[in-house]
């Protein structure tokens, strides 16, 4: 007979937002999210979050662990480890535990990090940042474009 062991490490079960897809609203998830695609909205885990290198988002973030490698127009905030790529651009306040930033990154907004920081709860908004109208399609090799875009907070947002 065997017994199910119950351990503290995250899930392999991980929600993906694939490259070309475009999610409008909040997330909530207790598994890791991967996001490659484009996100007007919140993104909440109990697990890890991952804003791959070609991502966008509009709107905040909140997990225990955050890598974020594209473009977040929101709050981070990691209840452990923040990893910010050199590719990464972030636009809102970040509140983490531990930090690492790779040299190249953009980072505009308030910075609290430090294990005794107050890291607030997410109160998860409407997804509102953005009216960025987006379509896809594909050209002849394939490869996925994205249309014009529009947005209430000018150039910086997309």
């Amino acid at each position: 007979m065997s017994r199910k062991v119950e351990t503290n490490n995250p899930s392999t079960y991980i929600t993906q937002i694939k490259k070309g897809s475009v999610i409008t609203g909040n997330m909530r998830s207790e598994q890791s999210i991967r996001v490659d695609g484009f996100v007007t909205g919140d993104l909440i885990s109990r697990e890890k979050i991952i804003i791959g290198t070609h991502s966008q988002i509009g709107g905040s973030l909140s997990g225990s662990d955050i890598t974020v490698e594209g473009y977040v127009n929101g709050d981070v905030l990691s209840n452990g480890h923040l990893h910010i790529t050199k590719a990464a651009k972030i636009f809102g306040k970040i509140y983490a535990k531990t930090i690492s930033v790779e040299n190249g990154a953009e980072m505009n907004g308030k910075v609290n990090v430090g294990l005794e920081a107050d890291i607030p709860e997410l109160q998860s908004s409407s997804p509102s940042r953005s009216s960025r109208d987006v379509n896809i399609s594909q050209n002849r090799s394939g490869e996925t474009l994205s249309g014009e875009q529009k947005d209430n907070y000018g150039s910086v947002a997309w």
